[in-house]
Order: C-alpha cells, then structure tokens, then sequence
C-alpha cells in the first residue's frame, strides 16, 4: 500500500514537472511590444488582390454610401493601394493611390485626384491624420492597411487578453508624430494566428479616447489577409462608418500603369 502511494506521488510529481517546463519555456517567450508590431509589419502582403470596398457613414440615425474598386499590389520594394470610387455619382472618378515603402529611409507616398478640379494632389504626411472621402477613417488609416508604423510609435506588451490574443500598446513617439498620425497612442488586441489586428483603442495626441475600430471578419488571398468587415466608431463625434470589402479575389496581371499617379484620372475607368 505504501509502496503504491509513493508511486502514485512519482508519477504525481514527474507529471507536475513536465506541465511545468512548456510553460516556464513559454513565459521566457514571450513576445516584446516591438517583436509583434514587426511580425505584425512583416505579415504576408505581396499577393494581388481586388474586390468592392464599401463605406457606410452613420450619423445621428442617418446613413451614406460610397463605394469603390480596390487593388492591391506589391513590387520588390513598395505595397501599393488603389481606390477608384464609383458611387455616388457625385464622386465618380476619385481615386486614391498609396506607396508604402519598405525601406525605412524613404518617406511613404499619397495621392488624390479629384474630377471636379481636373487635378491630382499629392497628400503630404502632415495631413495623414484628415478624414478620408468624409469617413471616420484617416488617410493614414487606410494607407497603413492595419500595420502601426514602425517609425511613428514606441510598443511594450500587455500580456495576453483571455481570448489569447496579443495586447499591444504604442505611444505616439513625440508630440510632432501624434499631431501628424492623429494618435497619441493605442492598445490593440492582436490575433497571433494571422498577426492581424482585431480591435483597435486609439486615444488622441492628449490621451482622450478617441474611437474604435473592431474588425468582423478576414479573408485571405494567397498567404495575404485582408479585413473584409469592420466598423468604426468615433467616440468623440458619436459617427460611425462601417467598412465592408465584398468580391474579394486574385489580382491576376494587373496593368502597372494603374499605379502611375500621373495617370490617376484614369484609373476609374481601367480597373479590373
């Protein structure tokens, strides 16, 4: 009887030890704030994709569409992003192109041209933070595609959250950033299956809370994700703008001149 009991401790304590030493690995894992915002960064993007994006504004029990044609490629050096809007009307023929640059020592790149003027702007970086096409959406958030800039915060980890979600949080690295990107800051829950983000708290360069984004749904293309369902919530204005990406599909031989910002006024009526 004794000698059974003290078998049964054995194996009580071998197996108490070997529970022990996965999780004693993965605590000395863990991940610091910049080792996901990099993984975050580095996640698949290279794939071609095109689809409908739709932009449903809410206000006050009021509601307005826009809708565009999107395209997403990437070269060698540089992620590219189109937006041809058709709907309203009124818009018709807006389009909107970004360069993201992969090196760090090159400054990333915005476009808009609007038909009511014949002409197309550069958008410079001390305008990221301006809504986009009248949305809860800034330029910077449409052309960061779900990535924090590497160079606009500093990030620490908060742990995991009881989903197993990755918090990350970043502070605005100066005052000129957070005035330029709009944030002083933001905690984001990180789904570390696909390292993209799921909800989104940014406060303003003050430290208020600001708004929301909270993301529905994902759908990939290739090895590359893309948010198919989020909304935004303004907690300052109490608007709303619900994001939806529908016909999300390979890109296959897009036309390269697309994305000459010289040829933006034609860019509506060639997209695939």
């Amino acid at each position: 009887m004794h000698r059974t009991l003290r078998r049964l401790a054995l194996i009580a304590v071998s197996a108490a030890t070997a529970l022990s030493l996965p999780l004693a690995a993965l605590a000395q894992k863990a991940m610091t704030g910049d080792e996901i915002a990099r993984n975050i960064a580095e996640r698949p993007n290279a794939d071609p994709r095109k689809g409908t994006i739709t932009f449903t504004m809410r206000d006050k029990g009021r509601s307005r569409t826009r809708a565009a044609k999107m395209l997403r490629t990437e070269s060698k050096a540089t992620h590219r992003l189109l937006l041809a809007f058709d709907t309203p009307a009124s818009i018709r023929g807006t389009s909107f192109l970004s360069y993201d640059h992969k090196a760090a020592d090159r400054t990333d790149e915005t476009w808009l041209y609007l038909p009511a003027t014949s002409r197309t702007r550069r958008v410079p970086a001390s305008d990221r933070a301006d809504s986009f096409m009248g949305t809860e959406l800034s330029y910077g958030d449409v052309k960061d595609s779900f990535i924090f800039g590497l160079a606009d915060y500093t990030f620490s980890s908060a742990g995991r959250a009881a989903n197993g979600r990755c918090i990350l949080k970043g502070k605005a690295r100066d005052a000129k950033t957070a005035r330029e990107i709009g944030y002083g800051g933001f905690t984001a829950e990180v789904d570390p299956a696909t390292w993209f983000p799921r909800k989104i708290a940014f406060t303003d360069p003050a430290g208020r809370k600001l708004k929301t984004i909270a993301v529905s749904d994902l759908e990939k293309v290739g090895a590359s994700w893309t948010a198919t369902d989020f909304t935004v919530t303004n907690h300052r204005t109490g608007r709303s703008t619900k994001v939806t990406v529908s016909g999300l599909a390979r890109a296959s031989g897009a036309n390269e001149r697309l994305f000459d910002p010289a040829r933006l006024d034609r860019a509506a009526g060639r997209m695939p």
